[in-house]
């Protein structure tokens, strides 16, 4: 049996971006954002995070919805057919997604149904405040059900192509917004209930030093609003005079409305121009123009700001101490000759 890291490894010639496997068991792959044609990323190039291993296919597909619900059931494709589907285009980001153009995140158009219908069959009881998700490798998350009654969906096609087994298949779960691993893949259970699942150690929380030197946890915030300088990359050599730079810039909180480089200069910030055709959800496309008139090492910054007043930082919290939700503003140092 062929596993699916060493498949991606042996169909790699037929990739056209750049692609970084981090690891084949499981499958973790990050994308290159400099490659991006256009505004989506395409289904061979868009970024893949595994917690186990993809589970073998067979058998059928059903979707079990019980606990704090009237009518426990096991809805199948036929049932989900009856409800009306929908469409949206939106960024999901890796909660450890690091801060540079290689990275875990991708930007897609998804269709499904909303998750709100899908809950509506079993009718839903008052007590099930919580969701349990899980999927068929085992990976299981919470999520408040009136944050998933908001904006959850039940996806099944990509960029208009049914999902394949590293994103999914037959179905997963998705919530623009959120960080990934809240989109559990292979979904075949949804439980409500009354309390969330255990959190193990600290695992996908914000952990803080607290004010009695102990660790302070709490959930992770929706997607932090965060900008990445595509072009020119870390190390380019560059001439003097205008120098087109050009980067993504996304937010789990409302559309990006700034974007703001720095060229070695403290203080001094002038705005990019902004795609603004994105939807709430996907990420803006940006591009500035600077003028470097002086010979040497060049340090470019990039700064966003969405819709909600949310801006990068440019220090991280010192008393953060999970890696988690890194989004401080980008920095690429070039040499100017």
């Amino acid at each position: 049996m062929v596993s699916a890291g060493a498949a991606l490894l042996a169909s790699a010639r037929k990739l056209r971006a750049d692609h970084h496997v981090i690891s084949a068991s499981p499958l973790i792959v990050e994308f290159d954002l400099a490659t991006l044609e256009g505004r989506y990323t395409r289904v061979e190039d868009f970024y893949v995070r595994n917690h186990y291993d993809v589970p073998a296919t067979g058998g059928p597909a059903s979707l079990r919805i019980e606990g704090e619900v009237e009518k426990p059931q096991s809805v199948s494709p036929d049932r989900l057919a009856s409800l009306p589907q929908r469409k949206i285009g939106t960024v999901l980001e890796c909660a450890g997604d690091p801060e540079q153009a290689v990275s875990l995140v991708s930007d897609g158009v998804w269709e499904g149904w909303v998750l709100r219908d899908v809950l509506a069959l079993a009718h839903p009881l008052p007590a099930g405040i919580y969701l349990h998700l899980s999927g068929r490798d085992g990976f299981s998350r919470s999520v408040p059900t009136d944050q998933a009654m908001r904006e959850g969906f039940l996806v099944t096609t990509l960029n208009g192509r049914p999902l394949t087994r590293d994103h999914g298949a037959p179905w997963r779960a998705l919530f623009p917004g959120l960080y990934g691993m809240d989109s559990v893949k292979w979904l075949e259970k949804i439980t409500l209930s009354s309390s969330p699942l255990p959190v193990v150690g600290y695992t996908y929380v914000e952990a803080r030093r607290g004010v009695l030197g102990g660790v302070e946890a709490r959930p992770l915030p929706h997607v932090q609003v965060k900008s990445v300088i595509t072009a020119p990359a870390e190390g380019a050599v560059l001439r003097r005079g205008p120098v087109r730079v050009c980067g993504l810039a996304w937010s789990g909180s409302g559309k990006i409305s700034s974007v703001d480089i720095s060229a070695g200069e403290a203080g001094k910030w002038r705005p990019a121009t902004l795609d603004s055709s994105a939807s709430g959800y996907d990420w803006a496309l940006w591009v500035a123009s600077v003028d470097l008139r002086n010979p040497g090492v060049v340090e470019l910054v990039s700064k966003a700001t969405d819709s909600a007043g949310n801006t990068q930082p440019e220090k991280r919290d010192p008393q953060r101490l999970d890696l988690y939700a890194y989004n401080v503003c980008d920095r690429v140092r070039c040499i100017v000759v």
